[in-house]
């Protein structure tokens, strides 16, 4: 039995003020993201979208989707939903990650579960139309350090797969040897349910392996997982690549908007360059750079005239950066809404003007939920502490100054002391008012006075959390269980952290259970009773 409430984002030391524009007031943001996020806002942005999404893209769309879900099992659901792709009143609400091993941080689910919420609550807002989730896969990402390993039991698991380029198309050698150590730090019982879900990552790549486990945990909820490593796809976004490499024309407008982020004290997450387009081969994935009219990837030089034939006769070998690829996604889908992360948030903040110089329709944007998993254990100490939950949240040392004085029935009072060390001051500069060679000498004395009040009460408090010794240690456990490393439990944690008291997929259906897509507070999940 699990009890979920949410604590406002606002009371919260997690979030900057900046951070909390996206969540809570996106409208101060309109010159970077148009229309803020709103239930009400996606039949105005359903409007944008159709005027400028075309029959052929659909059907470009549907056919790549029938041909990745062909070897994916349990497919019938999926099936049926891209087949609904096809009408016209079917839209996508979108989020992606990379392809981190079994999800890695369970975040990666949190976007996920969230995604598919949303649907259901537009499905039942417009039954005039059709709400589809959609994870995107970066399978062309070629960064596997970020998905080659996850954090379990104060164990990092690491995949040794000795390969390079884009990481969807790696092959499966060596995760075998990751799924067995998996599972030997389970209890034997455990171990049935975690095979199964280990089998069905199974295919004849790493990114069709992540397709069949991801749409085995999600296929009942209609999610559609699409890669956009593919030919079919890549030809729809062919002339916007052509221009990119010919023109250029993302980089000055993304470093136009970079000056105006800056101007108002705004992170910029990503990094643009003259041409945001990447060469793919079967192990690389390589810097396009120019020269006059030429081009260079790697130690190979090209003509112009000779990189775009390769692109029209294989576009499936070049692929976007961080800075194309949404408008790679929002190119060739019909979507509303993307969902993501704070960094999303930030680096999408840089592409409203790109967007508009393809006279593509920017999609509105809505931050993911935050949950922390409260298990039985931590709660039950943090209520014999009597500490409140939104206070874990903050700096241990702020933690413990106020555990101590909430406990302490003779607190040290430094409001006090600081007017009483005010009030010294003032009384001995009046006394030396017309004495002004003594001003100095009396500064010095006083910060000297200043110093030894603080010595002393340090020694103080020092003595009292030796008084409370035992309860120090278990906030400094709670607080390392709950926030791994001083991060967000989030952010460091798979899903398999929580099986050696929940079963994998019932710890889903509860994270379903209680994320709302609506509510824009942090999500805490407390575990009441044992779940086995």
């Amino acid at each position: 039995m699990k009890k979920v409430n949410h604590i406002s984002r606002k009371e919260l030391n997690q979030f900057s003020e900046n951070e909390l524009e996206f969540i809570y007031a996106q409208e101060k943001l309109k010159d970077f993201i148009g229309m803020p996020f709103s239930v009400e806002n996606i039949e105005k942005q359903i409007i944008l979208k159709k005027k400028s999404y075309s029959i052929e893209n659909r059907d470009t769309l549907v056919k790549a989707l029938q041909m990745q879900y062909r070897s994916v099992r349990n497919n019938e659901k999926a099936l049926n939903e891209i087949e609904r792709l096809q009408e016209s009143n079917t839209y996508t609400v979108t989020t992606g990650h990379q392809l981190c091993l079994l999800g890695g941080p369970m975040y990666f689910f949190i976007k996920v579960i969230h995604v598919i919420k949303l649907t259901e609550v537009l499905n039942n807002k417009y039954p005039q139309y059709h709400f589809i989730p959609l994870f995107w896969m970066a399978s062309e990402d070629h960064d596997s350090d970020e998905i080659d390993h996850l954090n379990l039991f104060n164990k990092k698991i690491k995949w040794e797969h000795h390969q390079k380029g884009a990481v969807g198309r790696f092959r499966l050698d060596g995760l075998q040897h990751v799924f067995d150590e998996l599972l030997s730090l389970f209890n034997e019982s455990d171990r049935e349910e975690l095979d199964r879900v280990f089998s069905s990552f199974n295919g004849n790549t790493y990114g069709e392996a992540f397709r069949n486990w991801l749409n085995e945990l999600f296929s009942e909820k209609g999610l559609i997982i699409i890669d956009g490593d593919n030919k079919k796809l890549k030809s729809l976004f062919g002339p916007i690549m052509q221009s990119e490499l010919t023109k250029g024309f993302s980089n000055e407008l993304i470093q136009k908007t970079n000056e105006n982020l800056k101007a108002i004290g705004r992170k910029i997450q990503v990094h643009s360059r003259e041409i945001n387009l990447f060469h793919l081969t079967k192990n690389a994935r390589s810097r396009i750079t120019k020269a006059k009219h030429q081009f260079k990837i790697d130690q190979q030089v090209y003509k112009e005239a000779d990189l775009l034939i390769q692109l029209e006769k294989h576009p499936d070998e070049f692929s976007p950066n961080a800075v194309l690829r949404p408008l790679y996604q929002e190119h060739i889908l019909p979507n509303v809404c993307y969902v993501g992360g704070m960094a999303e948030m930030n680096y999408w903040a840089q592409l409203k003007s790109v967007f508009e110089k393809r006279e593509i329709p920017y999609p509105l944007l809505q931050f993911r939920s935050n949950v922390l998993w409260l298990d039985r254990g931590s709660r039950k100490k943090i209520e014999s502490l009597s500490i409140e939950i939104k206070d874990l949240f903050g700096d241990i040392q702020e933690i413990i100054k106020d555990f101590i004085k909430n406990q302490d029935s003779n607190p040290l009072n430094e409001n006090e002391l600081e007017q009483g060390l005010a009030q010294i001051e003032k009384s001995l500069m009046k006394a030396v008012i017309n004495q002004k060679n003594l001003h100095s000498w009396i500064g010095s004395e006083l910060k000297k006075i200043e110093k030894s009040v603080s010595q002393v009460k340090g020694r103080i408090l020092k003595d009292k959390k030796k008084s409370h010794e035992d309860d120090l240690m278990k906030i400094h456990k709670i607080k390392e269980t709950l926030f791994p490393g001083n991060q967000l439990q989030e952010r460091h944690q798979n899903l398999l952290h929580f099986c050696n008291r929940n079963s994998y997929h019932s710890i889903i259906k509860q994270l379903y259970v209680a994320i709302d897509p609506l509510n824009n507070g942090f999500t805490i999940i407390s575990e009441e009773n044992d779940s086995k």
